[in-house]
């Protein structure tokens, strides 16, 4: 006994797909423009691995206290794995800072200026 199309509404299950044709964005000259998260592949791998890190770490700590708390053997073993998990979702952290960077050194940022910017240059052009 599960949700049928009717269920969902008018558009059905394709309301959530990210891949409908009212989803696709074209910029000024007609081009498809991908509107995706605006992360750089590899940026975006190494945040998302940041992310999972900082879950897990956060999940040790957590079991970590507990054990502390309820005075198991457990305890001192688990602090040692929670720091130790510190240390690697502190340089997960960091890696997403460095790749970032480094995508920028490598393949440059478009700029456009800003409505406003361009607001001051015509006032000043006047």
């Amino acid at each position: 006994m599960g949700l049928s199309r009717a269920d969902w509404g008018p558009g059905g299950f394709d309301q959530f797909r990210s891949d409908r044709a009212e989803d696709t964005v074209y910029g000024e000259g007609g081009d498809y423009v991908d509107a995706g998260s605006g992360l750089p592949g590899p940026v975006r791998t190494a945040a998302v691995r940041a992310v999972i890190l900082v879950a897990v770490t956060l999940v040790l700590v957590m079991v970590a206290v507990l054990c502390s708390l309820a005075k198991v053997w457990l305890a001192l073993p688990m602090v040692l794995v929670a720091v130790a998990g510190t240390v690697i979702t502190t340089w997960g952290v960091l890696d997403v800072w460095v790749t970032r960077q480094m995508w920028v050194q490598r393949h440059g940022v478009v700029s456009t200026p800003s409505s406003v910017a361009r607001e001051r240059a015509l006032r000043r052009g006047r």
